[in-house]
């Protein structure tokens, strides 16, 4: 018996290894360069290991044929990922090349019923690029018997900004903040088709329908609200509105003015100079002066374009002026200024009050111990998207990122263990990456009282996002160093209304309500949260398919009511429905298909239709117009075949009479020369 039970455990230790278990899988493109010159290319890569030791195949196909590049539909890579997930459940056999290319090409065959048809030539072949890749990366894991060149790896390190879709699984998991997962938002899929920056007018639009009033949006982002009551209107941009008026607007752009007037009401500033591009070498012995660390930013910032904070010597200023110079703002005048230590928190002021506070840190991801950094900045993006604030704000690919990561000592492909924090920026700016929290809550009440003396400082200044830096938001002022940053008067309402952790604050209705009060319009007590408005879209819409690309955003939406043509260069629809969504299909109704020119959109209260779905309502007079064109070409066709039969001269005249040309009809009137 103990012989019987040594052979069987010799028999299991021998098929454990003629297996090979895959125990990761990528799939990457990478774009096609500025040149146009090399195609777009797909790779795959199956990873596993054989003992103890990691092994890799790597598959790759060029997105190219017959000299044409290929277009990549979204179902090709859905389908490649479908059989990427499938190989994870799997043993592959090591050494049997039948076994495995049966496996790897039963996989594929299982999802060729979502392909196109061979007519679809182009489409065909763009999806078997992709089975190509992934097949070659398979059959390369299951024959290589020792570890092999990353290449891929290697590409991602050099050019991982060329990177246009990644996708590994089994994914990471998915980003926490002690133990709790991210916010959920339930208007997330109305706000997600919206164009960039779409939440900072769209939100106060929507709380103006909310509350009764009729909007008229225009390009660029302006809209005009109209009080049903006392037909009052208030004008906004953006995230604009007459809360802060224009001087206002043009203090806060400029970092030197603000600091002077704040200096002014002893409000804590750091210090620092303004300096011209050229003063590079003045800037680099004032920041000697001072004393390191310091902080390199334009003078004029925007979305923390150029920002390059705790420079702890003068090679890393160096460093981070070179950066600055190839920034968007590269050309501007910049700000050298002492580095405070804290927290970076933007804090909300309307009026006499503190609205929101929100602690933002600088991108970053955290290990698991299995997933490169690459892996993981890639699945943080992922879980961004489901934020409507943030998901136009991915965390971004670019010189910075990788400068952060050389300080680290890592890579792209570095695999971070387990609990690893990685910064991947300086700043904690949402537009670069950075993560929020709310905690307006928690934040004491000495520095809400700065924040406001701070807003008051500027005259005009009735809404404000501060930026500070705090040590402890718990604390008093006293017992820290507090220190205002910057005062943004078109700060982005949607980072306290969409945190990624915190109790959201409604910040877009305290915003709107105060806009309200300062113009003296009462306002109803409750706000509807289903809407049955009428739009009235005018400019270049009619004949351009914009009737069917509504109905296509209504249904998707879940919306009811119609649309039809109205005049020769306006349509006219009626939705109903939840009023999240009919405030973003407004809002959407802007854009429009891709031959579209809205100039206006304005959208009325009107009684409900109570209709069941959306529907397309034809033009009386186009469809009478279509008919008769009809009839004229069905009666052509009919003459054309009597002519036919005919088949001579005399016929073709007697059969055609109205179709003689100009020279016959003169002369028969001029009668013989």
């Amino acid at each position: 018996m103990t012989e019987l039970h040594t052979s069987e455990n010799s028999v299991a230790e021998d098929t454990t290894k003629l297996n090979r278990p895959v125990a990761l899988v990528r799939l990457v493109r990478f774009r096609r360069n500025d040149d146009k010159s090399q195609p777009s290319r797909i790779y795959a890569q199956v990873v596993g290991s054989h003992l103890d030791k990691e092994v890799r195949g790597i598959g790759q196909a060029e997105l190219f044929q017959n000299g044409e590049h290929l277009i990549l539909p979204a179902n090709a890579w859905k389908c490649g990922e479908t059989v990427l997930e499938a190989l994870l459940s799997k043993q592959v056999p090591l050494g049997d090349i039948r076994q495995s290319t049966s496996l790897i090409d039963g996989l594929i065959h299982s999802v060729e019923s979502s392909m196109p048809t061979e007519d679809d030539e182009p489409a065909h072949a763009a999806y078997h690029v992709v089975f190509r890749a992934i097949r070659e990366a398979f059959l390369a894991f299951c024959t290589a018997d020792s570890p092999v060149e990353d290449e891929l790896g290697a590409l991602l390190d050099g050019k991982m900004p060329k990177v246009s879709r990644y996708f590994v699984s089994p994914p990471p998991p998915a980003p926490t903040y002690n133990g709790t997962p991210a916010n959920v938002f339930s208007d997330a899929p109305y706000i997600e088709p919206l164009p960039k920056d779409g939440t900072k007018g769209h939100l106060l639009e929507r709380e103006a329908l909310k509350y009764g009033m009729a909007s008229t949006r225009y390009p660029n982002g302006a809209f005009v609200v109209t009080d049903s009551q006392s037909q009052q209107r208030m004008g906004f941009k953006w995230g604009r509105s007459p809360l802060a008026s224009g001087v206002a607007l043009s203090i806060c752009s400029y970092k030197e003015a603000t600091r002077r007037l704040l200096n002014r009401v002893d409000v804590p500033v750091p210090n620092g100079r303004v300096f011209s591009i050229a003063d590079e070498a003045q800037a680099i012995q004032y920041a000697d002066r001072i004393g390191y660390p310091v902080v390199c930013k334009p003078v004029a910032g925007l979305r923390g374009i150029g920002v390059v904070a705790n420079i702890k010597n003068r090679n890393e200023l160096e460093d981070a002026l070179r950066l600055y110079k190839h920034s968007e703002l590269g050309a501007d005048d910049f700000v050298i200024e002492e580095h405070v230590p804290g927290e970076d928190y933007r804090i909300v002021v309307i009026g006499d009050r503190v609205v929101a506070s929100v602690v933002r840190a600088p991108a970053s991801v955290t290990g698991d111990g299995l997933h490169t950094v690459a892996d993981l900045i890639e699945h943080k993006n992922q879980a961004r998207q489901a934020n409507p604030h943030l998901s136009s704000r991915p965390i971004k690919l670019s010189e910075s990122l990788e400068y952060q990561l050389e300080l680290a000592g890592l890579k792209y492909t570095s695999v971070p263990a387990r609990g690893q924090v990685v910064l991947l920026a300086n700043s904690a700016n949402l537009s670069q990456g950075g993560d929020s929290f709310e905690i307006a809550d928690e934040l004491h009440p000495s520095i809400k009282e700065l924040s406001v003396k701070a807003v008051q400082a500027v005259p005009g200044l009735g809404f404000c996002g501060l930026d500070m830096l705090i040590e402890d938001h718990t604390k008093p002022v006293w017992e820290q160093r507090v220190t205002v940053i910057e005062l943004n008067a078109h700060a982005a309402i949607g980072s306290a209304q969409y945190p990624m952790w915190g109790t959201p604050a409604p910040v877009a209705k305290d915003f709107f309500e105060a806009t309200c009060a300062n113009a003296d319009i009462s306002l109803p007590v409750a706000q509807s949260e289903r809407l049955s408005v009428e739009l009235s879209i005018r400019g270049r819409v009619t004949g351009v398919g914009y009737r069917q690309w509504l109905k296509r955003k209504a249904v998707r939406f879940g919306l009811t009511g119609f649309v039809r043509n109205h005049g020769k260069s306006g349509v006219l629809a009626h939705i109903e429905g939840d009023a999240d969504a009919v405030a973003a299909l407004g809002y959407l109704a802007m854009t429009g298909p891709h031959r579209a020119v809205p100039t206006s959109v304005t959208m009325r209260h009107v009684g409900g239709l109570h209709r069941s779905a959306f529907e397309i309502i034809s033009d009386p007079f186009k469809v009478r117009a279509v008919r008769k064109a009809k009839r004229v070409v069905s009666r052509m066709r009919r003459k054309v075949r009597k002519t036919l039969r005919l088949g001579t001269p005399r016929g073709m005249s007697l059969a055609l009479p109205r179709f003689r040309t100009d020279e016959e009809s003169s002369r028969q009137r001029l009668g013989p020369a």
